[in-house]
């Protein structure tokens, strides 16, 4: 049997291919409508724009409730019912789209795949932290925002090709979840204990299940303005108030790089560029996101402890460059450096996530909080955008998105500066080069 080191010992690979299968998951979601927003327009003539548009809202907007219920629910004994449950409705979902065929049907389809997709996202990072430290762990979290962005794009390009033959194969994208669904038995807290290989010392790092560094000790290095303990580990109040800065970033820098999503196809096609061109620039982003994930410890290692400013930097460039640069390979440049930054910051920010877990008990609860974030922050990106205009008054600005964007990335990355040595800012060099 192969096994994969998980920084305390060994685990089968296999049991690590069951848990990054849920990540093909997590980002497909009115993936499906999309691409054929405009053949269903053709299809149901008598709807309005709007009810179309709720085919890609609803998922995420359900999504969010059902995100925080799993959550609060799952625990060790029941995680693997809770996953079998979400991926379940999740596949019934994709079997019941295709034999849909009215508006009201796909809308009814459309919250039931929020309500399945919400109880698997947070397991999809959780269950990482729950089996994996220090590098291994960071590692395997850059695999799954790899894995989570390739879905992205595979997804997209299937769709856009299937959907020529049948609107309804479209749908075909939401039976993936069949692959992990068929691989829980593997994921299994019995199958991997069972075969788990412990190392014959200690790791360099306190497992979850261990004590946790005090508030006391925390509190006093914070006052001190000193970077925190190495192993991160904190308990009660502070845990929660770190989660908290934590998850604000997440919240703006998923919220800045969106625009990708929402605003890119109107500035492009006000140039003159085709809906082709648009399509492969917007698969740029994930496509560099995705990279950034695969190489994720080794930029660490470059970077070290300046990884999340240069990650913002990339950010601000690429959304300037966007904004401000307007031909076809400048888009593309331009997105491809967004995605590189915002695919290193979104790992980063899991693991920290991971950290924060005072047990692995508690990790899919506090992941469910952070993956809450991002969702809000996916849905608000247009009401954001639109209240800036107004109150800037650049309704007719189509680069507006990118650019106030960029400044508000600036902002974030002065503060980044300031308190580089915070645990929110810092990515401490030690605990990836002495986990090796």
């Amino acid at each position: 049997m192969k096994y994969v080191d998980s920084g305390c010992g060994k685990i089968p690979f296999l049991s690590l291919v069951a848990i990054l299968s849920i990540s093909l998951t997590v980002n497909l979601p009115g993936l499906a409508i999309s691409p054929i927003m405009g053949k269903l327009n053709e299809v149901f003539k008598d709807v309005s724009e709007l009810e179309i548009q709720l085919l890609t809202v609803l998922p995420n907007l359900v999504t969010i409730p059902f995100i925080l219920c799993s959550g609060k629910i799952c625990n060790q004994r029941n995680q693997m019912y809770i996953l079998a449950i979400g991926l379940g409705l999740y596949t019934l979902t994709g079997v019941l789209y295709f034999f849909a065929d009215s508006m009201i049907q796909l809308i009814l389809l459309s919250c039931l795949l929020g309500v399945g997709c919400g109880l698997v996202i947070p397991l999809a990072a959780s269950l990482i932290s729950q089996y994996f430290v220090g590098k291994a762990r960071t590692r395997q979290l850059g695999m799954k925002s790899s894995l989570s962005n390739f879905t992205v794009i595979f997804a997209t390009l299937f769709v856009g090709w299937i959907a020529s033959i049948s609107w309804h194969l479209a749908f075909i994208v939401y039976m993936i979840p069949i692959i992990p669904l068929c691989l829980i038995p593997f994921m299994t807290s019995n199958y991997i204990e069972s075969h788990k290989i412990d190392n014959p010392t200690p790791p360099p790092y306190t497992p979850l299940k261990e004590p946790a560094t005090t508030d006391d000790d925390n509190r006093k290095a914070i006052a001190a303005k000193k970077p925190v303990s190495v192993n991160f580990h904190f308990q009660g109040n502070i845990a929660l108030i770190l989660l908290a800065g934590v998850m604000a970033l997440y919240f703006i820098m998923t919220y800045a790089t969106e625009v990708v999503s929402y605003y890119l196809p109107f500035s492009m096609e006000h140039y003159s560029l085709s809906t082709g061109d648009v399509g492969v620039a917007t698969a740029m982003f994930f496509a560099s996101a995705t990279l950034s994930g695969f190489f994720l410890t080794r930029i660490i290692a470059i970077f070290k402890n300046w990884t999340m400013q240069v990650a913002m930097a990339f950010c601000i460039a690429g959304l300037f460059f966007t904004g401000l640069v307007h031909f076809y390979w400048a888009y593309i440049l331009g997105v491809f450096i967004m995605g590189l930054g915002y695919g290193v910051i979104q790992p980063v920010i899991y693991d920290k996530t991971s950290y924060l877990a005072p047990t692995s008990a508690k990790s899919t609860e506090y992941f469910s909080y952070l993956l809450t974030c991002n969702y809000i922050g996916i849905s608000l990106v247009p009401f954001i955008v639109s209240s800036m205009k107004r109150l800037f008054d650049a309704q007719g600005d189509i680069n507006f998105s990118f650019i106030f964007n960029g400044f508000v990335v600036v902002a974030v990355l002065l503060i980044a500066f300031v308190k580089r040595n915070s645990f929110v800012m810092n990515v401490d060099k030690d605990s990836y080069e002495k986990q090796s």
